[in-house]
């Protein structure tokens, strides 16, 4: 299993599948979080790893 991590909750994903799918899965708009790998971003289609712990920030734009 991989792991996103949105703040203080951990929540266990499926490896194997792209970011993108996992999020979709969990109820949740992929284009609304930018996505950290040991601290650094990467694209949604980043396909899952077993040993992957992802930080998903939740992006704001404002006009």
């Amino acid at each position: 299993m991989a792991c996103l991590v949105f703040g203080n909750e951990r929540v266990d994903v499926a490896a194997g599948v792209t970011i993108e799918d996992a999020m979709i899965a969990l109820g949740k708009h992929p284009d609304s979080f930018l996505f950290l790998l040991n601290g650094k971003p990467i694209p949604v289609t980043t396909v899952l790893d077993h040993e992957h712990v992802i930080n998903a920030l939740r992006v704001a734009s404002g006009g």
